[in-house]
């Protein structure tokens, strides 16, 4: 693979803020205009997760799958030893797993409670991208790319023939939940509540080819983008990557049903399709033509993406209570509508400063340096 340790993409950045920015401000303006006014079934249909189906809230996990693996080659070529992996990348990757593990558990795996029978080992997003992030830091040592791209093929194909053959599409007779219900009691304790207090319908064990094989699709992505053809020339190649993949995740759909709970091979082509075709678009838009003005938002939820993330499902009770402070000060101005859109208004506003203040003290002491 070629070292592309100092030719950092712009588009990345401004992919990885545009899914936070997604999460973390669109989805809730539209909650907290929903609140008030009602909007369209159709509209808030697209911000959340149904049994079946593909809407714009089901790509923003995958996306940040796709992106772990897209950041390797940046983050571990220049950790590697004359084209070895030695002490100093393992290192750098296993933290990096080891943190985002941990950060999982403590999101949405209850670690907090400090309650062994309410602690989920394995149940967030963040684990997710420590899955596709390892499995791309192992496949990039692989010195043939025909290999490289074999693998995450190989391993789709093998979790879709198990889905396929080992049970239905139903939310409780599909193959990977009951991998998941015969699993979970060998890495919990006796008496577990891990099981009953689970998202519905949602696996992650049995999942884990499908989560390597989107990281994989990422470093891909990267390499793409990265290589010694013209810019014109990448840019095409992956625009014709996602197509491809979208054709393959429409195409099968009446065989194998686009699940997002359980990553069939429909939804994750579709999904992969999307990324890279937002890949490629923003690659065009940020790296060839240079147009980044007025992206400052995004770059900023970009390279501060963990830090939003962990605000959102861990402080949103301190930034919703700051944003009701100025609750009675909107209402008196513009009436008891404003209620819902001045705590979103007021709590983003904080989010903002808080990551802005982190990316500032970040740069500002690499820049020191």
């Amino acid at each position: 693979m070629k070292d592309t340790g100092n030719d950092r993409l712009f588009s990345l950045d401004i992919l990885r803020g545009l899914d936070m920015v997604l999460l973390t401000v669109v989805g809730p303006l539209f909650y907290a205009i929903n609140s008030t006014w009602e909007l369209p079934k159709s509209v808030m249909a697209q911000f959340r997760h149904a049994w079946g189906g593909f809407t714009l809230w089901d790509i923003i996990m995958p996306l940040f799958i796709f992106m772990s693996g897209a950041s390797v080659p940046f983050a571990l070529s220049r950790r590697m030893d004359g084209g070895h992996a030695g002490w100093r990348y393992w290192r750098h990757v296993l933290i990096r797993v080891a943190l985002l593990w941990v950060l999982g558990m403590v999101a949405q795996g209850r670690l907090l409670s400090m309650d062994p029978l309410c602690i989920s080992p394995f149940n967030n997003t963040l684990q997710t991208i420590a899955c596709g992030y390892l499995a791309a830091a192992i496949v990039m040592l692989i010195p043939s790319r025909r290999i490289r791209i074999a693998i995450p093929i190989l391993l789709a194909t093998a979790y879709t023939l198990i889905l396929h053959f080992g049970g239905d599409y139903t939310q409780n007779g599909n193959a990977a939940i009951l991998f998941e219900r015969w699993f979970v009691p060998f890495v919990t304790p006796n008496g577990s509540q891990v099981l009953k207090l689970a998202d519905s319908g949602y696996t992650w064990w049995a999942t884990i080819p499908m989560f390597a094989a989107m990281g994989l699709c990422g470093m891909e992505a990267t390499e793409i983008l990265c290589s010694d053809n013209l810019p014109m020339r990448r840019f095409a190649y992956l625009a014709a990557l996602g197509a491809a993949l979208l054709a393959v995740g429409w195409a099968l759909v009446p065989w194998i049903p686009s699940i997002k709970h359980i990553f069939t091979l429909t939804f994750t082509a579709q999904a992969m399709g999307w990324s890279c075709l937002l890949f490629a678009v923003l690659y065009w838009l940020t790296d060839i033509m240079r147009f980044r003005r007025g992206t400052w938002l995004l770059v900023l939820f970009g390279q501060t993406a963990l830090l939003a993330y962990m605000s959102k499902e861990l402080f949103r009770s301190a930034f919703s209570a700051f944003g009701k402070e100025f609750v009675p000060g909107a209402v008196h101005l513009f009436g008891p509508n404003a209620k819902p859109l001045a705590i979103w208004l007021a709590s983003t506003i904080l989010l903002v400063i808080v990551l802005t203040i982190r990316r500032r003290a970040r740069y500002g002491a690499c820049a020191a340096k």
